[in-house]
């Protein structure tokens, strides 16, 4: 699901760039040397700011960051002219990888743009991808989300697809379902933030 111009601007605010430092600091402090010179990928990229995250506190030998929308990947390939990091336009749902491709999955905050029950197909093809033992780091949101008081000003002015979105359990249990173990679950008004296992 393509974003509205507000959506892309508020995902790259020095707000979003803050709030994608402080959850890897936070949440995945403990895991940042355990992908050094890995291959991660980002479903979602936007702007690019994720992707720098990652390289900046995991140092992997390479970050592949997707996307579907023309417009965020005009805005990721100007800011992110760095050798590790490689910008491409991807499907999240039907990812182009070959299986037990990456090391590890980072989604900043994307799943919840994707409709039901599409999105199933982007946590199946996560799973995929990922080698056995690779581990999916999660910061999304839910439809809970949006009856916040700041996610019900949300749905004035983004799009979203609110009555085709997953609900936060329903999320959760099915990454216990296809097989991911989850090792790491913060839950907060607005977000949750998971690492889970294949």
């Amino acid at each position: 699901m393509l974003m509205n111009e507000l959506s892309i601007w508020l995902e790259n605010t020095p707000v979003r760039r803050w709030h994608l430092d402080r959850v890897t600091r936070k949440y995945y402090s403990e895991y940042f040397s355990e992908l050094k010179n890995k291959t991660i990928l980002e479903i979602g990229c936007g702007s690019g700011w994720g992707a720098k995250i990652i390289l900046k506190y995991f140092s992997p030998k390479k970050v592949i960051a997707i996307d579907l929308d023309p417009r965020q990947l005009a805005l990721a390939k100007k800011n992110v002219q760095i050798r590790e990091i490689v910008v491409e336009k991807a499907d999240a749902t039907k990812l182009k990888y070959k299986d037990r491709s990456f090391d590890a999955v980072f989604d900043y905050g994307i799943i919840h743009h994707i409709p039901s029950p599409e999105w199933k197909d982007c946590v199946n093809e996560t799973y995929r991808v990922l080698k056995p033992g690779g581990k999916v780091f999660l910061d999304d949101l839910s439809i809970e989300s949006f009856n916040t008081i700041s996610g019900k000003i949300g749905r004035l002015l983004t799009i979203h697809p609110y009555s085709r979105m997953y609900k936060r359990k329903e999320f959760i249990d099915y990454l216990s379902f296809i097989g991911f173990k989850i090792i790491k679950k913060v839950e907060g008004p607005m977000y949750f933030t998971i690492v889970a296992k294949k």
